[in-house]
């Protein structure tokens, strides 16, 4: 049986590894969901390279899950901590919408592998994110989106419905720790500082 993965493998995630883990987890999802060829894409974020979305396309009869929540879903990922007020300055860009269907709304949601948050702080950006966020331009302008915010915690309950994905974390962290024990000190001491980085909640 594979160990879940702690809070110190999603700390140490880089922005490229977060984005696949939610990749990945998109992925498993939906075969769960009973759908192996859905259409899942990372597409980059036009302004800020180095950070992903990945949009979600399921047929419009697909099971809602806790984690997909609409068979039209964009995530944005990032493995920083995200201040309520750069939430405010997110831009939802049209072109991610360019084969969803306006009538059947869309789901995004702001993921964070860095970010902790506790059941207030949670419900504090549920609630401020739909009167915050949705800075559309495009085609995402005629959307009702539903928008929600992943934090660590709710990424690691997701990971524990998906055992494969749990692997490929451990193994991805694994060789990471081979490659720092490897290239000296120095490296070490990095890792170390990414982890000191995590903000409060």
């Amino acid at each position: 049986m594979v160990n879940l993965p702690s809070d110190e493998h999603l700390l140490g995630l880089s922005g490229s590894l977060a984005s696949e883990l939610i990749y990945r987890l998109c992925v498993a999802e939906c075969r769960r969901l009973g759908f192996r060829l859905a259409e899942i894409d990372k597409l980059e974020n036009p302004t800020t390279p180095g950070n992903w979305n990945i949009r979600v396309a399921l047929p419009f009869y697909a099971e809602r899950s806790d984690y997909i929540p609409n068979p039209q879903t964009i995530i944005f990922v990032k493995a920083s901590y995200v201040p309520l007020a750069q939430v405010q300055r997110q831009e939802i860009y049209g072109e991610y919408f360019d084969t969803f269907a306006p009538e059947h709304g869309a789901a995004y949601i702001v993921a964070s592998t860095r970010q902790e948050l506790n059941n207030s702080r949670t419900i504090d950006y549920q609630q401020k994110m739909p009167r915050e966020l949705p800075h559309q331009s495009g085609q995402a302008q005629g959307f009702d989106l539903d928008l929600r915010f992943y934090s660590r915690g709710k990424i690691r309950q997701w990971l524990a419905k998906h055992p494969s994905v749990q692997s490929w974390l451990l193994q991805t962290y694994a060789n990471t720790e081979r490659k720092i024990s490897t290239g000296g000190g120095a490296a070490r001491q990095k890792v170390s500082y990414s982890q000191r980085l995590q903000r409060p909640s």
